[in-house]
């Protein structure tokens, strides 16, 4: 069980990482968050960076939800993640994997977190 709380905070921001790395063309912050994703998803709440900035910070405490569908979506994320950040270092910049794999990753992970942020998803 976790704060329900915590997964709309890490979901907005993610959102936010993602969309201004995508803007000042930070491949670096792609691959820091999906290795932070695998980390949440394999080790639970106590290995999540982002919870730890959750709880570090003066908010105060949600009700209870299970962990399970965060942690599925943590590693959809840092799957989808992983491929971005592989392509984005391997990849000609300027060229269509790089863009649809690398950057169009990245991208569907930020709008699918905004999304779940913004309406509880």
């Amino acid at each position: 069980m976790i704060d329900s709380r915590l997964p709309r905070f890490s979901q907005a921001l993610q959102a936010v990482v993602l969309a201004v790395a995508f803007l000042l063309d930070l491949h670096l912050a792609v691959a820091v968050l999906g290795a932070i994703l695998l980390l949440a998803a394999v080790g639970g709440p106590r290995f999540n960076l982002l919870a730890h900035v959750y709880k570090a910070l003066p908010i105060p405490p949600g009700e209870l939800e299970p962990a399970a569908p965060p942690r599925f979506a943590q590693s959809l994320g840092a799957i989808f993640l992983t491929v971005a950040s592989v392509t984005l270092f391997v990849t000609e910049p300027g060229s269509l994997p790089w863009y649809i794999l690398g950057w169009g990753f990245a991208l569907a992970v930020a709008v699918l977190s905004f999304l779940a942020a913004a309406a509880s998803f």
